[in-house]
This record gives C-alpha cells, structure tokens and sequence, in this order.
C-alpha cells in the first residue's frame, strides 16, 4: 500500500530509480523503463530500501538498526536521515541506529539542524574506569557541542 510513497523515497536517493517491485520474489529497480535486480546496484541501496521497508514494518513502534552506515557512500548519509526523519515521523516510529562513523554522526547532526528536529536524542557510549558510561544529548545540547567544534564521539 506504500509502494508509491517507497518509490519516492528511491527516487530521492537515486533519481535514476523511476519504481521499486517485486517481481517473482526477486527485488526489481525500475530504471529508463526496464527494471533490473537490486544485485546490479550498490549496498547502500539495498540498505536503504531494508531501512525504509523496516520502517513501514514498525509504524506505531520502534526500529533498531545496527551499522546504519553499512554500505552507505558517504555522500548519501545527509540523505538517508532526511528520508528516516520523514518517514518515522510520518509512520510514528522510533528510530535507534548505532554507527562507529564520523561522518554518519556529523551527518546525522546536519541533518538534525536543517529540520530542527528538537524531538531527537543522541546517546554516546564509551568506556572509562572500566565502566560503560553513557552521554545523552538533546537537541540543544547537540547544536552546542557542534557549534563549538567538539566531537562527539567516544571517550
């Protein structure tokens, strides 16, 4: 039932992808009227039809992605937020994603600032004095720590 709104999503991550099917249980891009195996595209495009798939899974709850930059070329991750604030907000999901990534943590904070989200939370976690420690930021907390160069991540 969300084919369409899918089919928008890829198109934004890709502008060459003009559908997405499936079509005798193979996964199908639809690209210059011919559609071709999801195989002949890179990782991150699988990755994100499985975020955006696993979102429409989880509408009313929560989605947990591990890695979420797994297979992501990095001009891509601003991307990928915009698409998961929009649809987790549209399907009222919350979205957990862990990442050891710089550049997906500097994403995820531009991202944060252009929609002014003040809804999101990012948590760190490093290890000291031999405990698992954890820092919460809120929006404004996250904006501060950016704005001042600090980088976030790890102990």
């Amino acid at each position: 039932e969300k084919e369409g709104y899918l089919n928008n999503i890829l198109n934004k991550f890709d502008n060459k992808i003009e559908s997405f099917k499936v079509i005798d249980s193979k996964p199908l891009c639809k690209v210059n009227d011919k559609y071709v195996e999801i195989t002949e595209f890179g990782d991150g495009l699988r990755h994100l039809i499985s975020i955006a798939c696993a979102v429409f899974q989880c509408e009313n709850g929560y989605l947990f992605i591990d890695e979420i930059d797994n297979g992501i070329h990095y001009t891509q991750l601003d991307e990928i937020w915009k698409i998961i604030f929009e649809v987790s907000k549209e399907l009222n999901c919350q979205v957990f994603a862990t990442t050891h990534s710089k550049e997906m943590i500097e994403s995820f904070t531009r991202s944060v600032i252009k929609q002014e989200d003040k809804e999101v939370s990012f948590i760190e976690f490093g290890l000291k004095d031999n405990e698992i420690k954890t820092l919460v930021y809120d929006y404004d907390m996250l904006v501060d720590e950016i704005e001042q160069n600090h980088e976030i991540r790890g102990w």
